[in-house]
């Protein structure tokens, strides 16, 4: 009885510290991705020419025949899964208090596509300006750019939600807010720390990417400002400008060629290895953080 009485209060977290349910989320969260990735290979490997051991062992399989969308969709499932059990059962509130709540955030999200587009844009045309980047051709496949703009959509939600909704906001109720952002942004580096092509400036420019994405979410404790810069950047760096992502090759609209200082244009890993965006960034974030730190 008094176990069912615990079970049914609603006024405060199951777990008094949020931190621990922070890290217990993380913990999870990676448990529930792993499962819901298996379901996906065996979804795709059912329905395609390869096996699910060949799927396992060859991950870029899913690139070639456009199943990688797929395993997102799954990824993202899993991600919901574990945010809705832990806000349902340890947090006792509703889903959408991680920051999903629409009505009044139109025009944040809106700033945020157009911050993530322009910022990469005017990337571009530094380097092309100064002879750094110098395009090939430009090809277009409208079959490509769906599936791209469907992933990346899919990619920003699922990283959003669980990096500043759930664990930036649950940090954030046992630090200082800034602390908080730091050991978010720590968290997001990490995750993408086995990226193709990864070296310091990448790994550096990865934290700064959390910080600056996350600086709106202490302020405003909404998401729809990241989701939408994290999907524009995202889609408009590689499948339109011709980078990589993060690392990984896509096909693009732009077929560019790089030349000079990896330094200055990020080489194989993208423009996010370039200290072009370092200093974006650093601006980024003072600017944001006074921006709505006012509001």
């Amino acid at each position: 009885m008094v176990l069912v009485k615990w079970f049914m209060k609603t006024n405060t977290p199951r777990i008094k510290y949020g931190w621990l349910r922070a890290l217990l989320f993380f913990v999870s969260f990676f448990i529930f991705i792993a499962v819901f990735d298996l379901i996906g290979i065996a979804i795709v490997s059912s329905i395609t020419e390869y096996s699910f051991k060949e799927y396992i062992s060859d991950t870029e399989l899913l690139m070639e025949n456009k199943m990688m969308l797929l395993m997102m969709v799954c990824q993202l499932l899993g991600t919901l899964v574990t945010v809705w059990i832990f806000q349902k059962f340890v947090n006792r509130e509703a889903f959408s208090a991680i920051g999903l709540e629409f009505n009044g955030y139109k025009d944040d999200f809106v700033s945020g596509l157009i911050f993530g587009a322009g910022l990469i844009g005017i990337g571009f045309a530094i380097l092309y300006t100064i002879k750094f980047l110098s395009v090939a051709s430009i090809q277009f496949s409208l079959i490509d750019q769906l599936f791209y703009l469907s992933l990346f959509a899919v990619v920003s939600l699922n990283e959003e939600i669980a990096i500043r909704g759930y664990i930036l906001q649950n940090l954030s109720s046992s630090f200082n807010k800034y602390i908080a952002l730091v050991l978010s942004s720590l968290v997001f580096m990490l995750m993408h720390i086995g990226n193709p092509n990864m070296s310091g400036i990448p790994l550096f420019n990865l934290f700064l990417a959390g910080l600056f994405l996350g600086v709106y979410c202490i302020h405003k404790n909404n998401l729809w400002f990241p989701i939408g810069a994290h999907f524009t950047w995202n889609y408009f760096q590689g499948p339109v400008l011709g980078f990589e992502v993060s690392g990984n090759d896509v096909d693009s609209i732009f077929v560019q060629s790089l030349e000079g200082s990896e330094l200055i244009t990020g080489g194989e890993f993208g423009f996010e290895g370039s200290i072009i965006l370092t200093i974006f960034m650093i601006i980024g974030i003072v600017y944001l953080d006074r921006r709505f730190s006012s509001v």
